[in-house]
Parts: structure tokens; C-alpha cells; sequence
């Protein structure tokens, strides 16, 4: 835009001025072509650069941050990649430190696989693994692999730290490789009940998530946006 912007200024205006007074336009048109075609760039890679971003989060377990959690974002089009590293300390009966690795790759809007590795005190206690495979998903937990009945996963629970979902929207948990519903408990927060017992609250701002409650039977803890 910029740059059919200038060229057209050029033509319309200071062209019929050099030419009056017997000057080549070329000697200027060279240098603002490369001028302009350099402003195209950097603004090209601007918009590029703009596609890529991390989140970052607090963990806190009874109002004090005992961890933290870093989201990255890069989109491409429709593509889209996440990383999540979240790294929590925190002691009960004796120090545990969790470390939690989950990455999950979109094209066109469909999964295409995901990865999680949990790890505890270092040692490795859960490893998961979707991948898109023609017509249905394989998914593989702790090296033992089966087939999901699935042609097409369009959201799991990382997506949900990306943007606000929908009233009774199904969403892909690839930690327990099955579905759940979202329920909507009041404006801009949704309930996740998981198949452990277990339930979790989205808490959304601007539609993004800021605050995430997680309510285990041992234990409540929450991820805010630091």
C-alpha cells in the first residue's frame, strides 16, 4: 500500500514537474523504487514478527506463586503452533516439582498432533501423544497406542488459553484423549468437568484467558496471567 502510494505521488505530480524543466525522471525513480520496495520489506516482516508471541503466567497455590507458565503463539495463515511450559514447585508432606512440556500443531484449523511430558521430582510420569492419521487420530499414552473414531478435532484444552469458547463446545483434553463439554457458569467463564473427578474454571478477559482455577481433590490451584 505504501508503496503503490509513493509511486503514484511520483506519476501524478513530480513527473510532469521534471519533465517542464527537462529533467529524467529515472534519476529519481531508481533510488525511490529501492527506497519503497525496502519499506515493503520491513513492513512485511513486521507483520511476520507480529504473528509470534509468548503469554506469560503466574501459578499460585494458596495466594502465594509457586510456579509459572509460559504460552507461545506462532500463527501462519491458518496454521497455528503452541508451546507450553509450565514449571511448578510446591510442598505437602515433601517437595514436588512438576514440569509440564505440551505442544499442539493446527493446519487449516484441524489438529494435526499434540505432545505431553510430565514430569515429577524429575522423573518422567506421563507422556501423551495425538496424530492426525488420514480419516481417524492415533493416540499413543505411556507407549501403549490406539485408534480414536475421530475424522476431525478442531480445538483442545491449549486453544482454550488462546480464546473464549463456546456454550457446550466439545473440546479435545489430549491428556485424556477424549472429549469434554464446556459449560458456561457465568459471563466469560466456563466449567471443564474432567473424567478423573476433577474440574477446572476459564476465566476470560478481552477474550483472552486470564485466570484458570484448577480444582483437585488434594489440592486448588490457580494460573493467572502475571
Amino acid at each position: 500500500m505504501i508503496t503503490a502510494l509513493l509511486i503514484w505521488l511520483f506519476k501524478k505530480h513530480l513527473v510532469p514537474f521534471l519533465k517542464n524543466r527537462n529533467i529524467n525522471p529515472l534519476y529519481f525513480f531508481n533510488p525511490l523504487k529501492k527506497v519503497t520496495t525496502l519499506l515493503a520489506v520491513l513492513c512485511f516482516s513486521g507483520s511476520l514478527l507480529a504473528q509470534e508471541h509468548t503469554v506469560k503466567y503466574n501459578v499460585l497455590h494458596s495466594g502465594k506463586i509457586v510456579g509459572h507458565m509460559d504460552l507461545y503463539q506462532k500463527r501462519n495463515g491458518d496454521d497455528l503452533y503452541l508451546k507450553m511450559i509450565s514449571e511448578v514447585k510446591m510442598r505437602f508432606i515433601m517437595s514436588i516439582n512438576v514440569d509440564i512440556n505440551e505442544e499442539s500443531v493446527f493446519q487449516g484449523g484441524k489438529l494435526i498432533n499434540s505432545n505431553i511430558c510430565r514430569k515429577v521430582n524429575g522423573k518422567e510420569k506421563a507422556s501423551r501423544q495425538t496424530k492426525a492419521c488420514g480419516d481417524c487420530y492415533q493416540a499413543t499414552a505411556d507407549g501403549k497406542s490406539k485408534q480414536l473414531d475421530q475424522k476431525y478435532i478442531g480445538a483442545n484444552l491449549m486453544l482454550l488459553y488462546c480464546r473464549e469458547p463456546d456454550n457446550n463446545e466439545q473440546i479435545y483434553s489430549d491428556n485424556f484423549q477424549q472429549f469434554l463439554q464446556v459449560k458456561q457458569v457465568s459471563p466469560h467463564v466456563y466449567r471443564i468437568d474432567l473424567p478423573d473427578g476433577n474440574y477446572n474454571f476459564y476465566s476470560y478477559t478481552n477474550g483472552i484467558c486470564s485466570k484458570v482455577d484448577i480444582h483437585h481433590s488434594l489440592y486448588t490451584i490457580q494460573i493467572q496471567l502475571a
